[in-house]
Formats: C-alpha cells, sequence, structure tokens
C-alpha cells in the first residue's frame, strides 16, 4: 500500500513538474528577446516543444526584422539537432544560410557561422543534395 502510494505521488509530483514547463500562451507585450528566452530556457529544460512554439511566436510577430528572424530561425534549428531531427534541423539552417545570399549585411554574421557549425553536425543521409 505505501509504494503505491509512492509510486502515485512520484507520478503526480513529475506529471506538475513537466506541465509547468509547457508554454501554452505569450503575453503579447513580451518582446522578442524575452520570447526568445522563454525558448532557451525550455530549450535547456528539454522542454523541446515549448521552445519551438516560442522561437515561432518570435517570427510571427517580429520575423520582419531579419535579425530576429535569423536568430530565431537558428535556435528552431538547434532544437531539431538536439532532437535528433535532422531533416527538419537541415531545413531550418538551409533557409537560414539561404538568407545570407539574399539580405547579406542586414543579419548578424554569427548565425551563419552557426548555422554552418549546425549543418556539420547532420549526418550526411539527412542532407539534401
Amino acid at each position: 500500500m505505501k509504494k503505491t502510494a509512492l509510486i502515485l505521488s512520484s507520478l503526480g509530483l513529475i506529471l506538475f513538474m513537466t506541465s509547468c514547463n509547457t508554454i501554452k500562451e505569450i503575453p503579447e507585450e513580451k518582446t522578442s528577446a524575452q520570447i526568445i528566452q522563454m525558448g532557451q530556457n525550455a530549450a535547456s529544460s528539454n522542454s523541446y516543444n515549448s521552445a519551438i512554439y516560442c522561437y515561432e511566436i518570435a517570427i510571427e510577430r517580429y520575423g520582419n526584422n531579419p535579425a530576429i528572424y535569423a536568430e530565431a530561425k537558428y535556435e528552431i534549428g538547434n532544437v531539431y539537432l538536439k532532437q535528433k531531427k535532422y531533416e527538419n534541423a537541415y531545413n531550418a539552417f538551409s533557409e537560414l544560410l539561404q538568407m545570407y545570399d539574399s539580405l547579406g549585411n542586414a543579419i548578424p554574421p554569427a548565425y551563419k557561422k552557426l548555422a554552418e557549425i549546425g549543418m556539420a553536425k547532420i549526418p550526411e543521409r539527412y542532407k539534401k543534395n
């Protein structure tokens, strides 16, 4: 009986902790930096769906700024890379690298280098020719 109670209370605690890491809404007044930080916090606690949600919201709200778009797109690729969802990571990094071909100096150069590093971590069989 005590063992069952311990298991149930442990399960309840686990469910509570994981539900706290789920981001369902992001207030409109949040800045792009705050939203991206929320995504990074979620990613560092392995709450990958919440992280991607944050980055997509950053793109939706502030994506007309190429620097913000690039940062959020890199972060999306990085989350997919952590999850070993290599095709999704490849697509995110490829899109980011293509942006440099068209927008060049409008995007911080660091994200180009980071995307190239991310691409190098993707197994060849996931890269499109």
